[in-house]
């Protein structure tokens, strides 16, 4: 099925990479359901892809609570039907030194960036499998390839998407749902520039062999990708998207 075709849901769509992988797929005229906690900013990105001719509605979700995505998902029927198409997106990043990290901020950055994956890919996929197939495209991190310092919980919790994009690529590819990973570096959105400068971004992007951070686009381009024909014989797959970031040591 092309991506013109297709009823989509994104979360974590207020901002940055949500955002360009909404507008993206929008562009392509395919129906976007912009999820996310914010829920001003997702409805600027709904608004943003109907001013590009997509049916687009936003809707507050918080993926690591069960009840609110089987909401969301029974919402989504009720306005378009089944969707064919889920981007897991949403993820944070509080910065914290391993020993000194409580055990709740470590259980909730799983919650949020593992265990929201899952919530949100069962209760598409129960949906798709009953519909004769769909897309998953689950997003993870350099840093689950790398280590993050300050990071140990999202690092772990990114690593853990890999493994679970095989995992339910593994189950589901009888149902006709295939379910792929993108893996991309730093980016320019608003979690790097929490940290870093402008020039501190800059000097990082001078030492990425393509010579720059990338823009969300280029992460919603490789996305718009996984769900179009040309993937139709991918499953299972981790891409990495980083400029050769990942080779230079």
């Amino acid at each position: 099925m092309p991506a013109t075709s297709r009823r989509v849901i994104v979360t974590g769509a207020a901002q940055g990479i949500g955002r360009a992988v909404a507008l993206r797929l929008a562009s392509l005229g395919a129906r976007v359901a912009a999820w996310d906690l914010k829920a001003e900013a997702a409805e600027e990105t709904a608004k943003q892809c109907r001013q590009r001719g997509a049916i687009a509605r936003s809707f507050r979700v918080d993926v690591s609570v069960p009840e609110e995505v089987d909401a969301g998902v029974a919402a989504f029927e009720r306005l378009w039907g089944r969707p064919d198409g889920l981007v897991n997106n949403a993820g944070i990043f509080p910065r914290a030194h391993a020993l000194d990290m409580e055990l709740a901020q470590w259980e909730h950055v799983l919650r949020v960036n593992l265990t929201g994956t899952f919530l949100c890919a069962r209760a598409a996929g129960r949906l798709m499998k009953d519909g004769g197939g769909g897309v998953i495209v689950n997003m993870a991190s350099g840093r689950a390839l790398a280590g993050a310092a300050k990071g140990a919980h999202y690092a772990a919790s990114k690593a853990g998407i890999i493994a679970l994009t095989k995992s339910l690529a593994l189950e589901w590819a009888p149902h006709a749902i295939r379910v792929n990973c993108v893996i991309p570096g730093v980016a320019d959105t608003a979690q790097p520039r929490e940290e870093l400068s402008d020039e501190e971004l800059h000097a990082l992007g001078a030492s990425i062999p393509l010579g720059r951070i990338a823009k969300p686009e280029d992460i919603a381009g490789v996305v718009a990708f996984l769900f179009s024909d040309d993937a139709a014989y991918m499953t299972g797959q981790s891409i990495a998207v980083n400029g050769g970031a990942i080779m230079v040591p």
